[in-house]
């Protein structure tokens, strides 16, 4: 980024960065400030308030408690009373109705008659009413601090009472003045305070007396249960920074209290109120810190044109001497630091030519002393280790020719004694790769005969491992013959106990039939003597029909019973017959059954004898499974043994052939190096035979 653009945006920051500063602590102490303001304009008017509607209280309680005293004893005479009363309900438009009631509570008269519903107020009994009784009590003017709903009316009211005196200084009567509520909700309505500003009246528990819903005036609401009775509880004045009202709206409000009544009177309003008036009068007010930023950015722009432009030419100016103008120079004019900066660069941009000058001379002289060197250095390349150089210069030249010289005397005598080292060397190797020859043939052949003997070792394992799992595999079949041996011979051991319990059963059930089949035979002789029975009845009757017929009208009702005694004789016969039949039957079936009996106990006897031939045939088999699980597990056991003496020499087997292998693979790797170190030794030859050490002649560097 360019100068220029800097200082304009450093400008720009400078003049912003405060001005947005001011903007934002000016924004809050502002709106703050607002806010407290306007929290103390509310707790003002909440106390104004607050004691209008007390003096409002008073001056009506005043007023009723004079006129109390004015009537005296013409305050139960309606004649008397009610022009003074419809006088003072007129004077006081807040009274709703005003009534007189004697000590009994049982209302006299009431100014107007009629209530809102029709009926009339006379009447009416309020001895139970706490102000009333308070009145009586205390022989003062009471304004009830409650909301009552009015006895005939059934609206909210608050209530004023004053004592009407009687002769002997008592309470002849008491004077009632009603006030709606919707009357106190006008006069606080008119107490308005931004756009969402409105006055909210409660009594000390809470039950709303005024409120611009009407609504909740006639619901008496509640307000002990809303968030802002934390506040108004224990406080006879204060202001509320932000709470939630019965419609969940956040608000904020002043309070105080009523000292006639203790009622809570709380002024609020909402946030956007506040807000709104806050940005009318930021918007009003930020013309002037817009203005301060644009005359900050054009002073900005100024100083920029004035800083930059000096610094552009001194750029340009070591851009060129840069670029190798050395006789180029920077104007010395502008800011004393500018100016400062232009001699640095002129003084720099002369020193830069002498030393200039100074280089190109060395440069001279050095690359002619590098080329001499140079022609040196071939030589030796070549193999002339004898050639020397003259040195006559001093400084690094000289020291670089001596060493020169040194370096070449140094190699001639390396070279003689490689010369012999090397035909030393070439005969070592020689006999060593013959030794490692040798030994790398003898090794592989063991090995060869070390990895047989591993295959076999190894096939030898296996077969052992085949071994011992058939060997298992017998032991677990074997086994589970044996649990099968047992639980068959338990299973036949149970068949023989309940063939006998069910032979044993038939035979009880065969005796109880034949027990009943006897039975059978006893019902068959009693049903013989019935049936015999019946033939005499039936002999009898027909006998006692002649009888009767012979005997004419007096024997009338004898034959009717003849008849009677007849057709009972008839169906005696006939049951009897039916009965013989069904013993016929049952005999009958008695006896298959007992048949049957007899042949199943046969069948469960050779039952049980061959459940019990089966028991012991099982019993011989588990014995004999039983011997050939022991002797399976005691040859499991023995191949367990042997397959571990098989895994040891397989593991023994397995590291003699790595350790084969090892030494192969060394010894290969051996004759590979004996080999290497040969050729290399015979290379040495070689390049040593190249070399030639002869004497040379002296050059002069200069």
């Amino acid at each position: 980024m360019r100068i220029s653009r800097l200082v304009i945006l450093g400008g720009f920051l400078t003049a912003l960065l405060p001005v947005a500063l001011l903007a934002v602590g000016y924004t809050l102490k502002t709106r703050a400030l607002m806010l407290d303001t306007t929290l103390e304009q509310n707790e003002l008017f909440s106390k104004e308030a607050a004691l209008y509607i007390d003096k409002v209280l008073v001056d009506h309680r005043n007023v009723l408690q004079f006129t109390a005293q004015a009537l005296g004893a013409d305050a139960l005479d309606p004649a008397q009373a009610s022009p003074v009363l419809a006088r003072l309900r007129a004077a006081f438009p807040l009274f709703d109705r005003i009534l007189v009631a004697p000590p009994s509570g049982v209302t006299a008269f009431a100014v107007p008659e009629l209530a809102d519903n029709g009926q009339r107020v006379a009447g009416a009994n309020i001895s139970d009413r706490a102000y009333f009784q308070t009145v009586l009590r205390t022989n003062t003017a009471y304004i009830d601090p409650d909301v009552l709903l009015g006895r005939t009316s059934g609206a909210p009211v608050t209530i004023i009472a004053a004592p009407v005196p009687g002769p002997n200084g008592g309470v002849s009567a008491v004077l009632v003045g009603t006030i709606d509520l919707d009357s106190l909700t006008q006069l606080i309505g008119r107490l308005h305070l931004g756009a969402s500003g409105h006055a909210v009246a409660v009594t000390r528990e809470g039950v709303t007396v005024a409120h611009p819903n009407a609504r909740l005036v006639q619901q008496r609401f509640n307000f002990s249960g809303t968030p802002v009775w934390q506040y108004l509880r224990g406080a006879d004045q204060g202001r509320i920074a932000s709470y939630v009202d019965e419609e969940n709206t956040t608000r904020f409000a002043a309070f105080a209290t009523v000292p006639a009544t203790g009622w809570k009177l709380w002024l609020s309003q909402q946030h956007a109120d506040v807000d709104a008036e806050f940005y009318q009068l930021l918007a009003s007010s930020s013309l002037w810190p817009l203005g301060a930023l644009v005359v900050g950015i054009l002073l900005s722009v100024l100083l920029a044109r004035m800083i930059a432009r000096p610094i552009e030419t001194l750029h340009a100016t070591a851009r060129d001497i840069a670029a190798g103008d050395l006789d180029r120079r920077a104007p010395e004019e502008g800011p004393q630091e500018l100016v400062s900066l232009a001699v640095a660069i002129n003084a720099m941009a002369q020193t830069l030519q002498a030393l200039v000058v100074k280089e190109r001379g060395v440069r001279a002289q050095i690359e002619s002393a590098v080329t001499e060197y140079g022609r040196f250095a071939e030589r030796v390349a070549d193999g002339d280790f004898s050639a020397q150089v003259m040195v006559d210069n001093a400084g690094d030249l000289e020291r670089l020719g001596h060493a020169l010289n040194a370096m070449s005397r140094s190699l001639g005598l390396l070279v003689s004694e490689i010369k012999l080292a090397t035909a030393q060397l070439g005969s070592a190797t020689a006999e060593i790769l013959a030794a490692t020859s040798q030994q790398a043939a003898a090794t592989t052949e063991e090995a060869a005969a070390v990895r047989q003997m591993a295959a076999s070792v190894h096939e030898l394992r296996q077969a052992g491992e085949s071994v011992s799992r058939r060997t298992q595999a017998v032991l677990d079949m074997a086994q589970k013959t044996e649990v099968v041996a047992e639980t068959g011979l338990h299973s036949v051991e149970e068949t023989i106990r309940s063939a006998e319990q069910g032979r044993q059963r038939l035979e009880t059930l065969a005796e109880r039939v034949m027990g009943f089949s006897e039975r059978t035979h006893e019902i068959a002789e009693i049903n013989a003597a019935v049936a015999e029975l019946a033939e005499k009845s039936n002999l009898l009757a027909v006998n006692a029909g002649i009888e009767a017929a012979k005997a004419g009208e007096a024997g009338r009702g004898f034959a009717v019973v003849a008849t009677e005694v007849k057709e009972l004789a008839e169906q005696s016969k006939a049951a009897t017959a039916q009965v013989r039949r069904i013993i016929a039957d049952i005999q009958r079936s008695a006896q298959a059954a007992v048949i049957a009996a007899e042949q199943y106990a046969k069948a469960s006897d050779a039952g049980v004898s061959t459940s019990r031939q089966s028991g012991t045939s099982i019993s011989t088999l588990a014995a004999r499974v039983t011997e050939a699980s022991q002797a399976a597990r005691q040859n499991l056991v023995a191949a367990e043994q042997q397959q571990a003496g098989i895994e040891q020499i397989a593991l023994a087997v397995d590291n003699i052939e790595a350790s084969s292998a090892q030494t192969v693979s060394a010894t290969a790797q051996v004759e590979q190096s004996a080999r290497s170190l040969h050729d290399l030794a015979q290379t040495l030859d070689d390049i040593i035979g190249r070399v030639s050490v002869r004497p040379g002649a002296e050059r002069r560097v200069s």
